[in-house]
C-alpha cells in the first residue's frame, strides 16, 4: 500500500550558482557606468521563538505550530500518534487529537488513505466484541488521505485519559474489508496535560 503522506516523501532542491559574463565593450563607445543597486531588501530578522515545536510523551507527539506570519501568529497544538500495520514499516494513518482554535472544542481525527470505502463509517474501538467508543463522520479526502472526526465531550476526554489498554481504529478500504489497526493510549495524558499549558501560554 502506498504511503498516505506525502510529506514523507524528500524533495531535492537544486541550487544553481552562474558567474556575471560580461560582453567586451567596442573601443569607440564608453562603457556604462554600474548602476547603484536600491531598494535592497533587508534579510528578515530570525526570532528567538521557535516556529514549530515537538514534544514526544510515551507514543503520542505533540506538535505545535505558528500559523501566522514568523512567530507572531496563533498557535495551534495537536498530539498525534503514527499507525503502521503489522510486518510494515511505513505509516499508513495517524491519530490525532486537537482544536482548531483556543474557544473549540477538542475534536479526535483521523487520516487514513485515499482507497477506502464509504459504506461503513470509521470507529474506534475498545477489544473485539466490546460496544464502539466513537462513532466518526468522514469529512474530506485530500491527495494526501482521508480524514474523519468526533468532537470530544469532557466525559469521552476523561475516559481515553484513563484508559490504559490499547483502542483500535477501524475502517473499510476499497475491497470492502475491514482493517483495523491499534494505537497505544501510553504518553496521552501526560501530552494533553502539556498541550493545555502550551495553549494557555499564548493567549
Amino acid at each position: 500500500m502506498t504511503n498516505w503522506k506525502a510529506a514523507l516523501g524528500a524533495a531535492l532542491l537544486t541550487l544553481a550558482t552562474t558567474g556575471a559574463a560580461f560582453a567586451q565593450t567596442p573601443a569607440t563607445q564608453p562603457a556604462s557606468p554600474a548602476l547603484p543597486v536600491t531598494n535592497a531588501a533587508a534579510p528578515a530578522p530570525i526570532s528567538g521563538t521557535p516556529v514549530q515545536t515537538t514534544a514526544t510523551y510515551g507514543d503520542w507527539v505533540l506538535r505545535c505550530a505558528h500559523t501566522g506570519e514568523g512567530t507572531t501568529g496563533p498557535q495551534t497544538c495537536e498530539v498525534v500518534q503514527t499507525l503502521v500495520l503489522q510486518g510494515q514499516q511505513q505509516p499508513i494513518a495517524q491519530v490525532a487529537i486537537g482544536s482548531i482554535d483556543k474557544t473549540s472544542g477538542l475534536r479526535l481525527t483521523v487520516v487514513v488513505p485515499t482507497a477506502i470505502s464509504f459504506s461503513k463509517a470509521a470507529y474506534i474501538s475498545g477489544a473485539a466484541g466490546t460496544a464502539n467508543l466513537f462513532d466518526l463522520t468522514w469529512r474530506r479526502c485530500l491527495p494526501s488521505g482521508c480524514f474523519a472526526d468526533i468532537v470530544l465531550t469532557a466525559d469521552a476526554l476523561k475516559m481515553m485519559r484513563a484508559r490504559v489498554e490499547p483502542a483500535n481504529l477501524v475502517f473499510r478500504d476499497a475491497g470492502e474489508r475491514d482493517i483495523t489497526l491499534p494505537f497505544s493510549m501510553r504518553g496521552l495524558s501526560q501530552s494533553l496535560d502539556a498541550m493545555g499549558k502550551e495553549t494557555v501560554a499564548v493567549r
